[in-house]
């Protein structure tokens, strides 16, 4: 048994797990809402926190920590670049840290980059050489496994399939630009689609007029799709049209062995899968390339903190 832990740093909850890293199982976990207001100083002492009760608890010594962290980090895999969510995470060294207050040895990935590791060591994507992963939620993030290897890029910004330009004079998107991938077909682009929708004439017909604006979200749009809402199906269904387009093209470049899809999104199972395979099957060059769920749930990010000391 090789006994590792797994951080995962989020921007809505933190969490900590014990890792046998040989069998890939999640031994004890500890977890919290993010303590947001009190910036990266107290979700770094609250992950401590835990982290320190499970090594006291565990039944053998622990030998590192993996890290995955909702945000980019530098290619040092020590240095969080920023963090969307969480204020005063700019360039924290935050490996260094942890391996200070913990005594113990410590590396950090994005969690795409994570994620896709976790996926493929422990989940999904076993069984292929290539992996492509994408989260598809408030936004979308993903990474990619070549030859059986994390592939982050010269300076770590590999992966970023959400960042896709596929519509110049789109949408705005978060990273400042115009039509990605995550203006187009993320949570929050959904959502806010369906409130332009609303405002047209086939508004007062829907279902999603009951919902106040501001607390509509991508899940109420799936939810009145999958009731037959005819506008909630065609945002949705544009999204999903998007979506499909995006892997394609990521699936074009890289021609993974399988396309794995996490996040929020995906628990609309059949309605999000159904379009973006149909997509996908008419815009792929290898007729091969499989788009699949995603099998660990929310120990991803502990998971592809720990599987991250598989490749260090």
């Amino acid at each position: 048994m090789t006994l590792v832990l797994g951080l995962d740093f989020g921007g809505t909850k933190l969490a900590a797990g014990l890792v046998d890293l040989q069998q890939g199982s999640v031994l004890a976990r500890r977890s919290m809402a993010t303590p947001v207001s009190g910036g990266a100083s107290a979700s770094l002492q609250a992950m401590l926190a835990m982290a320190q009760a499970l090594i006291a608890a565990a039944p053998a010594p622990v030998q590192g920590v993996g890290i995955s962290f909702g945000g980019p980090v530098a290619a040092d895999g020590r240095t969080v670049r920023l963090s969307m969510h969480v204020a005063g995470w700019d360039q924290v060294p935050l490996a260094r840290h942890v391996e200070g207050a913990l005594g113990l040895p410590a590396i950090v990935a994005n969690d795409g980059d994570a994620a896709a590791l976790a996926e493929y060591r422990f989940g999904a994507g076993q069984g292929v050489r290539h992996l492509l992963y994408l989260t598809v939620s408030t936004g979308i993030g993903g990474g990619i496994i070549i030859d059986g290897r994390l592939h982050r890029g010269e300076r770590a910004w590999a992966g970023e399939a959400g960042h896709q330009v596929l519509k110049p004079d789109g949408p705005p998107c978060p990273c400042g630009r115009n039509g990605c991938l995550e203006a187009l077909a993320s949570g929050l682009s959904i959502a806010r689609e369906a409130r332009l929708r609303l405002r047209g004439p086939d508004g007062a017909t829907s279902a999603l007029a009951a919902i106040p604006s501001d607390a509509l979200t991508a899940q109420h749009v799936a939810e009145a799709a999958a009731a037959g809402d005819a506008l909630a199906r065609t945002v949705w269904n544009e999204a999903m049209g998007w979506l499909g387009i995006g892997i394609a093209s990521a699936a074009n470049l890289l021609n993974p062995g399988r396309v794995v899809l996490g996040g929020g999104l995906t628990r609309a199972g059949a309605l999000l899968f159904d379009p973006v395979r149909h997509v996908v099957a008419r815009r792929v060059i290898d007729p091969e390339v499989s788009v699949v769920p995603a099998a660990l749930g929310d120990d991803v990010g502990i998971l592809g903190g720990a599987a991250l000391l598989r490749e260090s």
